[in-house]
């Protein structure tokens, strides 16, 4: 009796919500949906009932269709991390934003690689002060000009002078 009921007159938030609920427990969302994440979902429904009813269908059966397409998006948006970008989502997609739905993440599969340098990426010889590691050996410098970075000591020093 309650289905056959013009828009104007059905309890669309309260049979709406009840329906969302039990369709999204049937599909088995397990993420929390809060009260106005649902009266969002709800309101979105009920605004494109109207527009969406086919001739000889009630307001109910087309909201029930609605809100069925809309539990499984969310079902969608929470078991899956896959791009969803149709157009028609795009409403829906803002609430479950603005409502922090979760999503399902997958961790990619991950590879190692060994990777070899050439010998471009060896240390300059006059860069090298010490010997290899547990030698104990150490260079002899010459003489003060010969220690690394002094080059670049003697131009900051030019350029400090200048200014």
């Amino acid at each position: 009796m309650i289905d056959s009921l013009p828009g104007f007159l059905f309890p669309t938030r309260r049979r709406g919500t009840r329906w969302l609920r039990e369709k999204l427990y049937e599909l088995g969302v397990r993420a929390p949906l809060s009260p106005s994440c649902v009266d969002e979902f709800v309101a979105v429904a009920a605004k494109a009932a109207p527009l969406t009813r086919s001739s000889g269908e009630t307001y109910a059966a087309s909201l029930r269709k609605q809100l069925d397409a809309e539990a499984h998006f969310v079902h969608l948006w929470t078991t899956s991390d896959d791009k969803l970008t149709q157009p028609e989502w795009s409403e829906w997609i803002a609430i479950a934003r603005k409502h922090l739905l979760p999503r399902s993440w997958k961790i990619q599969e991950t590879s190692v690689t060994e990777s070899h340098r050439d010998h471009s990426f060896a240390v300059p010889e006059g860069l090298i002060v010490k010997g290899p590691r547990g030698t104990g050996v150490v260079r002899p410098l010459d003489a003060a000009a010969d220690l690394p970075g002094t080059e670049i000591l003697s131009d900051l020093k030019q350029a400090s002078d200048k200014s």
